[in-house]
């Protein structure tokens, strides 16, 4: 027993794993845009979240899948480019579309536009229980911080538009179809 050799982790992955993992958790390379890589992706991730809005079950079951081939990749892309990468971007596609999960009334263009910013904001700001999280090893830590920012963003994004369309209908019919 006390001559068994120490634990050691796997041997980084190349070739062309390297390459798909790369491809998936750099959000198909929007992750190497030399300005606000996670700020980018969330921006393109708008395309689907907006058309997926309208089958939750779908929406759910992509989002799930996401977030746990995310935490596999990314804890691979971190043994390749070190903690927390900032090319991995797969989080910000897990973190986007939690943010517009299961909208009832369903925000238009506009009113997704505002889910982007509340949503970066809380990417960004990460309160406390959310930088926590980032504590969390390997892949998790990288995928939680932003599903948990994520959450915020769709419950603070609901209180918004149930708000305006109640209180400010002229501005609340616009953010909603």
């Amino acid at each position: 027993m006390g001559n068994q050799a120490p634990h050691q982790a796997p041997p980084p992955i190349s070739g062309p794993r390297l390459f798909f993992e790369a491809l998936l958790g750099s959000g198909f390379f929007t992750g190497y845009f030399p300005l606000a890589p996670a700020t980018v992706t969330s921006f393109f991730v708008l395309v689907p979240a907006y058309y997926v809005l309208r089958f939750p079950l779908w929406h759910a079951l992509i989002t799930t899948a996401i977030f746990f081939v995310g935490v596999r990749v990314a804890t691979d892309l971190e043994r390749v480019w070190g903690k927390d990468p900032g090319r991995v971007t797969i989080d910000e596609v897990v973190g986007t579309l939690v943010t517009f999960f299961w909208m009832v009334p369903a925000p238009s263009i506009w009113g997704m536009l505002v889910g982007f910013v509340i949503w970066r904001f809380f990417d960004i700001v990460k309160l406390p229980f959310i930088d926590k999280s980032q504590q969390l090893r390997g892949g998790w830590g990288i995928m939680v911080d932003d599903l948990l920012a994520g959450i915020c963003a769709n419950v603070v994004l609901r209180l918004v538009l149930l708000a305006l369309v109640r209180f400010a209908p002229a501005v609340g019919d616009v953010l909603v179809r």
